[in-house]
Parts: C-alpha cells; sequence; structure tokens
C-alpha cells in the first residue's frame, strides 16, 4: 500500500498533452513547484513533431519533452504515449490548462487505500466533487500493464478512438467496475476551463468541442458493449 512516507522522487510522472499553447508552459512548471510536490514528479509535456511554437518554449524552459510521431494529435494518442515513454510508479494525466494546489500529493496518498486510479479535485466538475468522476486521475502503472485504465485492456490508458472528450468518462467507469476508484478532494488539481469561466475559449478548446457528440456516441457505444460483457462474465455467461 503506497502511503506518503514512503514517496521517493520521481514516483510520479505527470503526463500533459500540448498543443499550440506555448503560453501556457511556464505557468503549469510554475504551479508545480509552487505546490511544494515537485520533488515527487517528472512533467513530460507531449507535443506533436510539427507544433513548432510549442517545440520552441518547451525547449527555452528546459521542460522534458515527448514528441508525436503519430498521424493523430489527439489527447487520447498522447496520453498513450506518455505512458509507454515513462517508467514512474504512478501517472497523473491532465492538460496544460491546470494549477496545482499546495501538497497536492500529500492529499491524494494520505488516505490510500491501495486503489489503483485516485481521482483528484479539479474545483469544477460537480461528478468530480462528488466522488463520481475523474477528470484528472492518479493511475498507478502496474495497475494499467496489468488491466489497462479502457475497456481496450493491458497497457493503455486511453482509448485511442476518442477526439478529446469523454476519454476521462471510460476511465472513471473502467475504474468503478474494477473496484479501483478513489476520491481524493484535498488532491487539488484545478481546471482553468472556459466552461467553467476560468479562462477563454481558444481554437483548441473548440476543437475539441467540435467534436464531443461523436466521441459522446463513442463512449456510450463502448460502455453498452463492455458493461454487459462485464454483467455476462460476473453471472457466468
Amino acid at each position: 500500500m503506497i502511503v506518503w512516507n514512503v514517496l521517493m522522487s520521481d514516483d510520479i510522472a505527470i503526463i500533459v498533452p500540448v498543443m499550440r499553447r506555448p503560453h501556457n508552459v511556464e505557468p503549469m512548471l510554475s504551479s508545480l513547484a509552487d505546490s511544494g510536490c515537485a520533488d515527487s514528479c517528472t512533467m513530460y509535456f507531449v507535443a506533436d513533431v510539427d507544433d513548432e511554437s510549442e517545440l520552441a518554449e518547451l525547449d527555452r524552459l528546459g521542460a522534458n519533452v515527448i514528441v508525436n510521431h503519430a498521424e493523430l494529435p489527439t489527447f487520447a494518442v498522447k496520453c498513450n504515449l506518455g505512458y509507454r515513454e515513462t517508467d514512474e510508479d504512478w501517472m497523473l494525466l491532465v492538460g496544460d490548462d491546470v494549477r496545482f494546489g499546495s501538497d497536492w500529493v500529500h492529499g491524494a496518498f494520505v488516505d490510500d487505500d491501495g486503489s489503483s486510479l485516485i481521482s483528484t479535485n479539479d474545483l469544477c466538475n460537480r461528478s468530480v466533487m462528488r466522488g463520481l468522476h475523474s477528470t484528472h486521475p492518479l493511475i498507478r502503472r502496474k495497475w494499467a500493464d496489468q488491466h489497462g485504465a479502457s475497456w481496450d485492456g493491458a497497457g493503455t490508458v486511453c482509448h485511442n478512438g476518442y477526439r478529446h472528450w469523454y476519454v476521462d468518462n471510460e476511465w472513471t467507469a473502467v475504474a468503478q467496475m474494477a473496484g479501483e476508484f478513489r476520491y481524493a478532494p484535498n488532491a487539488v488539481v484545478e481546471h482553468m476551463h472556459p466552461l467553467f469561466g476560468k479562462s477563454e475559449n481558444d481554437d483548441v478548446y473548440r476543437l475539441g468541442q467540435s467534436q464531443s457528440a461523436v466521441d459522446r456516441q463513442l463512449y456510450l457505444e463502448r460502455l453498452g458493449r463492455f458493461a454487459n460483457a462485464s454483467c455476462s462474465d460476473e453471472m457466468g455467461g
């Protein structure tokens, strides 16, 4: 069982898929440093090979970069790439629009019960704050390796078919069905999203929003398929 006083340096890989927002890099790095938890984490930015302005800013700041050479520049693809290219015991999956609360790592692990997906508190989504959903999950690597945080199974944290939205619905449902979900209200990873009036809308947000209906339909189809399969397995069918 993981507890705070045995967490060592570099136990958490913070995987940050990025796209055409170089101005968000420095605030992300500063927020982690100010949280008092930087010694427990390594932040990795996953950027597209042709995103020149983003890559230039990451280089200027000396950030850890994982370059996405895949044709698809989606959040899900980049999360899976970040997972494959890192080796820390835990992963935090976030966008580049978060701010870290003080001592958030301690808040995540202080009441550890052995769960493999820990929902941090985004201070925005009502389902998250009721302990029912995870926007920014901490995922145990061994569980992702052996079980998977998506219905695609072992060795995945996201289904690559999502354009952007509903990735979080799937990893939440998978963890809940496996009995591996826990909410940590004191692990604040605040979501600075325009839906909650915390930032301005931009082309990157609009790109994700434009595919939300397609992503929702995909999620519902997958939920029906895999939930039914799970129920059948439990009944011996």
